[in-house]
């Protein structure tokens, strides 16, 4: 059986419902989530164990070889299909390394052929860290963690979905694992995800900083980790943009 979620993004809802219909011959359709707007297929992608991506080429604003450069910067090792309809664009969509190119509309045997290059995929790609919980190993995917903290001595990880799980293994040592994983130490307390920071705060006086993560977490960030925290967003290719902060915006009155 196929786990996690399989996001499906098309800007046509027709297409949509056709390629929505195969993949239910696959997974149940509580696996299958849908949007045909990119900005919120990426919020997806951060915040839900999404384990297979469809990604129809064109589109309005971000098409789907934007995307894919997302993911593959971003989530090293999901896979993704690229869907569309027309044939011409397969040459230039394996520049992006999909897992398969299907056209529309999805035939359903040809979709089982994807589901065995996902399944081959993954034997050669885990994509999984073992993680020493008790006497026993917890086997977790990277991309579907949230943060890492420190709670009276006991360290913890806790996922995307809710999951959480106590680990043996010091902050220290899973800073070095996970650093290349696209986390950051962010206080002495906490390792957060990158990729699912929606805001990053500071007190009036620039005296206190706070991230906040997708699904609502916030999380405090030291001083000293501030400036790194700024340099580390914009290599990811994200701006920071200067607000006007409230005392400022009425001048001196």
């Amino acid at each position: 059986m196929f786990e996690g979620f399989i996001l499906l993004v098309d800007d046509q809802p027709a297409a949509a419902e056709n390629s929505i219909a195969a993949l239910k011959h696959y997974v149940p359709q509580e696996q299958i989530l849908y949007t045909k707007d990119p900005a919120y297929a990426l919020e997806l992608i951060n915040t839900r164990p999404v384990s297979l991506v469809f990604l129809d080429i064109e589109m309005p604003g971000a098409n789907g070889f934007t995307l894919a450069k997302y993911v593959e910067k971003h989530h090293k090792g999901l896979p993704f299909v690229f869907l569309t309809g027309y044939a011409h664009f397969a040459a230039e969509s394996y520049e992006y390394e999909p897992v398969d190119f299907l056209t529309k509309p999805v035939d359903i045997k040809r979709l089982g052929k994807t589901f065995e290059r996902v399944e081959r995929k993954g034997a050669h790609e885990v994509g999984k860290v073992a993680v020493k919980a008790g006497s026993d190993y917890v086997f977790v995917e990277p991309r579907h963690m949230l943060y890492i903290c420190k709670e009276k001595r006991k360290i913890w990880i806790r996922m995307k979905d809710g999951q959480e799980y106590q680990v043996a293994s010091s902050l220290e040592e899973l800073e070095r694992i996970f650093i290349d994983y696209g986390f950051f130490r962010c206080h002495q307390s906490f390792l957060i995800s990158l990729s699912s920071i929606t805001q990053v705060s500071s007190s009036k006086f620039g005296q206190t900083y706070e991230a906040r993560l997708s699904g609502g977490t916030v999380v405090p960030v030291s001083r000293g980790k501030y400036a790194k925290l700024k340099e580390e967003i914009e290599r990811l290719g994200i701006p920071f943009v200067r607000g006007i902060m409230p005392s400022e915006k009425g001048g001196k009155g």
